[in-house]
């Protein structure tokens, strides 16, 4: 245990360090932005010594890491705001986001997984497989204006984009949910033709036992272990990856204030977004070594 607590750390320190240096690399200057081309020398001068960025880098990440070991995110060079309130308030849109487009996956994505294992090498094995093919070739740039178009333009179920509606989060949901509920069945469907041809499947079947016992109850259970992976690797891309989805429908979470900080150079606000999606990240696979060992009990002593 220990020493997965020190790679998290390790993990997280050359994600700060990596994501320090490519945002103050990337061409562009806050402070042009701030002021405008039209700024005197004077001015402009003034203004980077007031937010520190005159400084070295190595001194500026001494004192980044600094605040954030008292916990001090700091604030943000445009609107002068605490960091940790802007996270506090957009962080629960993404989660919000990312849990509803999981079960949306899940829901969908392990039946279908189980239906086509079942009918394996027959019509019903090959329209999911081909369905669930297209759907994750899908990405989110081209999915989402299609959503947006069919049920929000031409239908007028929901909403376009926005956070107005208690219904807005469907369509971003869909989005997302439909790329990883097409994973999700190939990876049971795959899990579980793996499993079926085992001898203690035989044993319970010849048991007597009902099918639906056997599939749920043995053989599901032994090809979990794949299906959780693939659930804690795509719920922390969900965390991480919602930046593309959250700025087409217009959703105010931690990906769009990452898009938004990016566009501004605010570097601490981006620092702080990457952050926490790095911090989600290796939180969720942490969460998904703990559920390998309730899944599988041969693993509880490794």
């Amino acid at each position: 245990m220990v020493s997965r607590f020190l790679s998290l750390v390790t993990v997280v320190f050359g994600v700060l360090l990596l994501t320090f240096l490519l945002i103050h690399l990337v061409p562009g200057d806050p402070v042009e932005v701030m002021l405008g081309e039209s700024a005197s020398t004077a001015d402009r001068e003034a203004l980077r010594a007031d937010l520190g960025l005159n400084q070295p880098l190595i001194s500026q990440f001494g004192n980044y890491l600094g605040k954030l070991a008292h916990g001090d995110f700091g604030n943000s060079i445009h609107s002068k705001q605490p960091i940790i309130e802007l996270i506090k308030t957009r962080y629960p849109a993404t989660l919000k986001l990312a849990f509803l487009a999981l079960l949306i996956g899940l829901s969908i994505g392990i039946p279908l997984g189980i239906y086509a294992a079942l009918k394996a090498n027959h019509w019903q094995d090959f329209v999911v497989t081909i369905v669930s093919v297209r759907f994750s070739a899908m990405p989110a740039f081209w999915l989402g204006p299609m959503l947006m178009l069919v049920f929000a333009v031409w239908l007028g179920w929901l909403p376009v984009s926005g956070m107005e509606s208690r219904t807005s989060i469907i369509l971003p949901a869909i989005a997302l949910g439909f790329g990883l509920s097409a994973i999700l069945t190939r990876m049971t469907r795959t899990s579980l033709l793996e499993v079926l041809n085992e001898d203690f499947i035989r044993t319970a079947r010849a048991k007597g036992l009902s099918e639906k016992t056997v599939i749920i109850r043995h053989a599901l259970r032994a090809a979990l272990l794949p299906i959780i992976t693939i659930v804690g690797l795509q719920m922390g891309s969900l965390l991480a990856g919602t930046v593309i989805t959250e700025t087409i429908f217009s959703w105010d979470g931690i990906g769009r204030l990452l898009v938004e900080s990016i566009e501004k150079r605010d570097y601490p606000v981006t620092q702080a977004c990457v952050l926490v999606v790095a911090l989600s990240y290796v939180l969720v696979n942490l969460f998904t070594d703990v559920l390998y060992k309730f899944a599988d009990p041969r693993m509880r002593f490794n």
